[in-house]
Parts: structure tokens; sequence; C-alpha cells
């Protein structure tokens, strides 16, 4: 196993801090959705009318009706983001980040990181955030928040939000279909900060990132390479797993990420 103290020591030192999050630390704050537990039992009616028995599946499942969608996404968004409380590990990040340059990538959309409190000009959702919505027919109206919306629906007294231009339903701001479109002023604000650090120190801390979302792996073990004065810190890594030209800027833990924000916070 890699080295705690080792790794304390190159982010104490380092200028910045960039922080890539994944399904594994959605986990740790609640919100699995590949997991079937509990499912059938907070969205009866859902899992035996489509046969879905995971948020995952849920949300790839397209339902009878616009109202009926909305109803199911405002449950979600509720429960997952309106009453989210930071758990154990988003504090230890936090203190980890205090007074740290950073940015964090995320395939998360649950908002959990706004809603901690973390600076949202320095948090980039590459799935999108259910927490806002765009129109369903394929063009880029604009994101919008949707937390009124779904106010109204869990007060019993919702209705289908349209979109201002063509009239089309709004759907949730992810990649359910085709029609996403990413935060290109989010990405583009990460990309000036990778640019504007490339020749400092950084150490790039990977949270719970796993083959569902590949983007926020390969391309920073990439630029981890490129850099000599970058190093990757994984969660879910083992050293052993690293590849050869990052073995010795590395560190791999080969657990979650709540073990290894406590340690590194302790």
């Amino acid at each position: 196993m890699a080295d705690f103290t080792q790794v304390k020591e190159w982010i104490k030192n380092a200028d910045a801090v960039i922080v890539t999050a994944g399904n594994g630390f959605a986990q740790t704050e609640g919100l699995d959705i590949l997991s079937e537990e509990n499912f059938d039992d907070q969205f009866g009616k859902v899992a035996d009318k489509y046969d879905v028995h995971t948020i995952g599946d849920a949300l790839d499942k397209k339902f009878a009706s616009w109202d009926e969608q909305w109803d199911f996404w405002s449950q979600l968004i509720n429960e997952y983001s309106l009453e989210y409380e930071p758990g154990e590990t988003m504090l230890a990040l936090k203190k980890l980040l205090q007074g740290k340059e950073y940015f964090i990538a995320t395939s998360t959309f649950a908002h959990f990181f706004e809603n901690a409190g973390l600076n949202e000009n320095r948090i980039f959702n590459a799935f999108g955030d259910w927490t806002e919505m765009q129109c369903s027919s394929g063009i880029n109206h604009g994101k919008f928040s949707d937390i009124e919306v779904v106010k109204k629906y869990l007060a019993g007294k919702g209705e289908v939000p349209k979109c201002e231009d063509c009239n089309s339903p709004m759907e949730l701001h992810m990649p359910l279909n085709a029609h996403f479109f990413p935060d290109t002023d989010a990405n583009a604000r990460f990309r000036w900060f990778l640019t504007g650090n490339e020749d400092k120190n950084v150490v790039v801390l990977e949270l719970g990132v796993d083959e569902i979302s590949p983007q926020l792996l390969d391309p920073m073990v990439k630029l981890v390479e490129q850099f000599a004065n970058w190093h990757y810190v994984a969660a879910d890594l083992a050293d052993e797993d690293m590849p050869d030209d990052l073995k010795k800027c590395s560190a791999g833990f080969a657990t979650n990420s709540h073990d290894v924000l406590m340690n590194l916070t302790k």
C-alpha cells in the first residue's frame, strides 16, 4: 500500500489540488445509482410498472408521461439533493482543500459539492446536474434551475415545465439521451485551471472514479505523465495498477474515498 505520509507532504507542498470524483465518492454521500438495496421499498410503483430496480436503471427509462417522469425525478432530487447534508467524507475533503487552490471534476450529478459550500466556479459537473433542466427538443436553449418545479411536485401542485423558446417539455440536465449539452462554461474554466497550473506543484486526487466515467481517469493520468511537478493519488487503484511512467509520482491505496480522506486529514 502507498504511504500516506508521502501523500500528505505532496498535498502540503501543492500549489493546486485537482479532485476527480465519481460514483464511488457519491456512494459515501448516500447516493449509489447501481444499488438495488431499498429501491423497491422507496419506489415500489415505479419498480413494478417499469421493471427497474436501481436509480440508474430508472433514470434511463422513458416513463409513460412527462408528469410521471417529473414526479419521480422530484422525489429523487428532494431526497438526495434538497435534503442532503455533507457526510464525513465530504467534510474531510473540505478540510483537505482548505486554503488550497482547487478544481473538482465530477461525474456525480446530485449537486453535492455545491451544497457542501465548495466554490461553484471551481466545479465541473461532467455528467450534468439534476438540480438543473434543459429543453427536451434536442436544441440547446440553455439550462435552468428546476428546484421550484421539484418543490411544486412535492407539494402536490406539480406541472411539467416547458421550454420558454419552443414550449417543449423540459428534462433533467443529464446525459439521459443524445440531447445532453455539457456545461461548456465550467469545462472552459477547468481547462484554463489546468493550463494555469501546468508548471506548478499539483496533486490530482482521484476519488471513486470507475469505468462509468473514464473521461475523468485516463486524461488526468496523461497530464500527470507530462508534467514533472504533478502527482497522482488514487483512492481506488493499487500502486501496482499504476502505469509504469507514473509509479514514481503516484500513490494508490486500493480502498475507498472515505478511508483515504480520513487518513489524509487526521
